[in-house]
């Protein structure tokens, strides 16, 4: 029953402790005819908008009449213009990777990472020489638990001139 209300095909009403369910013959046939009326309305309104679509369809193409094969020889012309123009970009591409700019940021990016991994090797070896001076541990066994090899140095021996 409680389908039957949901679409509206049946009428409910709650009287006291009973529900009271009912249906009209016609309202079935009256909700058919404004759904009728309804796609009526929404098939003019698309034929409005396909119309006025037609007349700018009409309108764009007024303009773009081919003279004397002029187009073809334009549109031609973009292409190869576009073609230059990829070239030319990659072209600068390329020259990007020698700009002065961009070496001397590399330089100062390259001398902060330095300093940074300096910075941290202190750290390993204030540790090493904690675990060995305080805690009595040998260098290799010091070694070994923090990860290191008898070849961990500062990173300036490694860096290309």
């Amino acid at each position: 029953n409680q389908g039957l209300v949901d679409d509206g095909l049946v009428d409910k009403e709650k009287i006291g402790g009973s529900n009271y369910f009912w249906s009209f013959p016609a309202k079935k046939d009256r909700m058919m005819q404004l759904k009728h009326e309804q796609t009526l309305a929404s098939i003019e309104a698309l034929k409005v908008k396909v119309s006025e679509a037609n007349a700018r369809l009409a309108d764009a193409k007024r303009g773009r009449e081919d003279e004397n094969g002029e187009r073809a020889k334009k549109l031609a012309r973009l292409g190869e213009l576009t073609k230059e123009r990829q070239k030319m970009e990659e072209e600068l591409a390329s020259l990007k990777e020698n700009d002065p700019q961009a070496l001397a940021d590399l330089e100062k990016e390259l001398k902060l990472v330095t300093e940074a991994a300096n910075r941290w090797t202190d750290n390993i070896f204030n540790c090493k020489s904690y675990l060995t001076k305080k805690r009595g541990m040998e260098k290799k066994e010091a070694c070994r638990i923090l990860g290191i090899t008898s070849a961990f140095d500062y990173p300036e021996d490694k860096i290309p001139k």
